[in-house]
């Protein structure tokens, strides 16, 4: 179409109005193009699920409608899986601390890079093995409807899961509380 243009232009066969009537319609056919390719990029994208309305646990327990007996079991899982996964999750802390602690070093061999990665990747499998096991006996302590019901949400429970939480203040919080120079309450660098 633009080699059609061009070459009636060149050609002469096309006076100065009809050239300006022309473009006028070729800028109108663009802009409506973008308009139309815009629209159907945004009507495109998924919509985030709604927020969820409490805890995973709370939803679990509403949700598959867990009797007290089972909510009781529920509880002792749940202590189990907390006090084992926060010794994983101290684990996975000082594995990326020692793996981060390489960048100190000038010269660090590919060897001493990847055992540190695989020492992250070790305690980090742990804990999903740990979580699915958890999961799995959640899944044994329900009837055969709240089974089925299980697998139907369990995708959902695990997203909630994986939500970002708010950011603590804490030693690895770079932001420090509100009004703190970066790197929160750590002294600055000396001066060379």
């Amino acid at each position: 179409m633009i080699k059609l243009f061009h070459h009636l232009i060149e050609t002469g066969f096309m006076n100065s109005t009809a050239k300006n009537k022309l473009l006028v319609w070729l800028v109108v056919l663009l802009l409506v193009a973008n308009a139309a390719s815009i629209v159907m990029f945004w009507m495109g994208k998924r919509k985030p699920p709604p927020p969820s309305k409490g805890s995973p646990i709370e939803f679990l327990i509403k949700e598959l409608k867990l009797d007290t007996k089972q909510q009781e079991q529920f509880e002792i899982l749940r202590t189990i899986h907390r006090n084992a996964s926060e010794k994983l999750r101290e684990k996975i802390k000082e594995a990326k601390e020692s793996f981060f602690d390489l960048l100190q070093q000038p010269t660090v061999s590919d060897s001493t890079k990847q055992a540190a990665a695989n020492a992250v990747s070790v305690y980090t499998e742990e804990l999903d093995l740990l979580t699915l096991n958890h999961f799995q006996k959640l899944r044994e302590l329900c009837t055969s409807e709240q089974q089925q019901k299980f697998d139907e949400i369990i995708h959902q429970v695990t997203n909630m899961m994986g939500q970002p939480r708010p950011p603590m203040h804490s030693r690895t919080n770079l932001q420090g509380p509100p009004g703190a120079e970066p790197g929160g309450d750590r002294p600055p660098p000396p001066e060379k």
